[in-house]
């Protein structure tokens, strides 16, 4: 058990190490598109060459970011299994534990309520699946795919400036619902308690 205990750890910090790698890797790769086109604007400012690099760049970006996005998503249902994994074993540790048992503090409930207790964080709060790293992704992807279409309009109608501005908003807020969409979807399939043996109890599920 405790040799499954510390694998099932090191997978947990593995998972939570390739989380902060890609979040990191895709927040590079937009500072150093931002740098780029603002260099780029300095010798054509509004020029074509600005735009035609604006227009290969921000797509390609926010291409990768959807990749981000959905692999830190992935990343994130894996963490809460393995937590669940890990506080099974802790109620075996529990059961085991005879007059010890009042020296654990982390509970070992293995459905949605024990796992998020656990990190001091409460399961009854629908807004916590929004302070993610994969919804901080989600909110610079929206926007970088916003500022492509906007620039994209303007190139190919001439539009004014509101109508370029406003098609790229309703892009990127179309796109930040879909991410959302998207991770709420995953949420519920992979956070499914139908297979709870430690179930935490009603007075305590907060």
């Amino acid at each position: 058990m405790t040799t499954e205990h510390f694998a099932l750890v090191g997978a947990r910090s593995q998972a939570a190490s390739e989380s902060s790698t890609r979040s990191a890797l895709y927040l590079g790769a937009v500072s150093s598109t931002l740098v780029g086109l603002g260099l780029t604007a300095q010798v054509s400012a509004r020029g074509t060459t600005f735009r035609i690099f604006a227009l290969v760049a921000l797509p390609t970006l926010f291409v990768l970011g959807m990749f981000t996005f959905a692999r830190l998503v992935e990343l994130g249902a894996e963490d809460f299994l393995l937590g669940r994994a890990i506080n099974r074993i802790r109620n075996y540790y529990i059961e085991q534990a005879g007059d010890a048992r009042p020296y654990f503090l982390l509970t070992g409930y293995d459905d949605h309520f024990g796992v998020m207790a656990n990190m001091a964080l409460s399961a009854s709060a629908g807004w916590q699946l929004y302070l993610t790293a994969a919804v901080g992704v989600a909110v610079v992807n929206a926007v970088v795919g916003g500022s492509a279409v906007a620039l994209a309009v303007a190139v190919v109608t001439g539009a004014a400036l509101g109508i370029d501005v406003a098609a790229g908003g309703l892009f990127a807020l179309a796109a930040l619902l879909g991410h959302l969409r998207f991770q709420a979807v995953s949420h519920e399939a992979g956070g499914s308690d139908a297979d709870v043996l430690f179930a935490t109890p009603p007075e305590a599920q907060r």
